[in-house]
């Protein structure tokens, strides 16, 4: 998301949020992420959210707000830091591959072991092919990078 800054004689100001996101992360001590941040453009403020794993000891506010606002002082910025706990659930889910934690790969998972079963590997061979063929052909026909790449293979024929 890009946050609106300020306006100035140039025109307006904005800031992309990922960006602020990275360069705050890279400040923080192991253990602790920016959850989320607020820019209050007309003050020149950004609160970070910092989450904390719960269970941990909850770090000082200064300490975690010095080494942000020193990255960010180029900028004008001032920092005010909120700390935030972090459910157990959410630390063990970040441990997971995200390939483990995407339903498209769960459901692809057991629609193929379905398929081995019920049809044998020659009936998924044929489902896979004919799936891949339509995928193909429509990819080609109906999209225009599909069209691009099928005109420049008709072009070598015409010469």
């Amino acid at each position: 998301m890009i946050l609106f800054w300020k306006s100035g004689s140039l025109g307006r100001l904005w800031i992309d949020e990922s960006a602020l996101k990275e360069a705050i992360e890279r400040c923080l001590p192991d253990g602790t992420n920016c959850r989320s941040i607020q820019l209050f453009g007309d003050r020149d403020l950004l609160n970070v959210y910092v989450a904390v794993p719960s269970g941990t000891k909850m770090p000082e506010t200064d300490v975690l707000r010095r080494p942000v606002a020193e990255a960010l002082a180029p900028l004008g910025l001032n920092v005010s830091v909120s700390l935030v706990a972090e459910p157990p659930e959410a630390a063990a889910e970040k441990g997971r591959h995200p390939l483990f934690r995407s339903p498209t790969f769960w459901g692809i998972a057991v629609g193929t072991l379905v398929a081995i079963f019920n049809l044998g590997l020659s009936g998924l061979f044929w489902v896979l092919f004919f799936g891949f063929s339509a995928f193909g052909l429509a990819w080609l026909f109906l999209t225009t990078a599909g069209r691009e790449r099928l005109a420049s293979f008709l072009d070598n024929f015409e010469e």
